[in-house]
């Protein structure tokens, strides 16, 4: 009897290539190549910040955030679906405002919720004071740097902006504190701003500084998503 012959068929890179059946695999390997990109040039607009931060398991969580926000984009056809678009929605928006980067440190959770200016991106609050942070052992003071994040979709690249940063004693009186970015943002209808800010504790003494490595010595959060 003569053998049978063995079936093929299943998800070979051949068949995902050309098969007409296997389009939707190929749209979802586009899309998902896509998000990669974006999270590698997210991470690479928040160098400033990340300088100071154990990455740990952020890529990943990042990842599951800009594949749940690409998941929204109304505009783009499948295959195309980008996380750009979803930051287009206020859903997206809300998700991108609610990811968790730093559980131990709440910036907005220590300070409330600062005044953004939409026009030039000044943020602020009115009545500042460090004694409102939770300190950890060792930290004498605190800095706070915050960053404007352009997108520009057809570069598929982010243009980084920062403030001066601004560092404070455990012990400083309360004030007005404002922090703009150090030249004017670009504006357009295509571009997007994601507003960023850290919070990074120190303990000083003297001239010298020293850096705390703690889970609880580093805040991270995005304040707010325009465009």
């Amino acid at each position: 009897m003569a053998a049978a012959k063995k079936k093929k068929g299943g998800f070979t890179r051949k068949a995902i290539k050309n098969n007409a059946n296997m389009q939707v695999v190929r749209d979802s390997n586009s899309e998902f190549s896509m998000c990669s990109i974006f999270l590698k040039e997210f991470k690479i607009a928040l160098r400033p910040i990340l300088g100071h931060f154990r990455v740990g398991s952020l890529h990943q969580g990042l990842m599951q955030l800009f594949l749940k926000i690409k998941a929204l984009d109304r505009d783009s056809p499948a295959g195309a679906l980008h996380v750009s678009g979803g930051l287009r929605t206020k859903k997206g928006q809300l998700l991108l405002r609610e990811f968790t980067f730093t559980p131990k440190v709440g910036i907005r959770q220590f300070f409330g919720n600062p005044v953004i200016d939409p026009d030039d991106f000044t943020v602020s609050w009115e009545d500042f004071s460090p004694s409102q942070a939770r300190f950890p052992k060792a930290a004498t003071h605190l800095e706070i740097l915050y960053l404007v994040l352009t997108y520009e979709r057809d570069r598929k690249q982010f243009l980084t902006v920062s403030s001066v940063p601004i560092r404070r004693a455990k012990t400083a009186e309360t004030e007005h504190l404002k922090l703009q970015p150090t030249k004017p943002v670009v504006r357009g209808p295509e571009l997007q701003h994601i507003l960023v800010m850290s919070l990074r504790f120190m303990e000083v003494i003297g001239e010298e500084e020293y850096p705390l490595l703690g889970k609880d010595s580093l805040g991270i959060e995005v304040l707010e998503v325009f465009g």
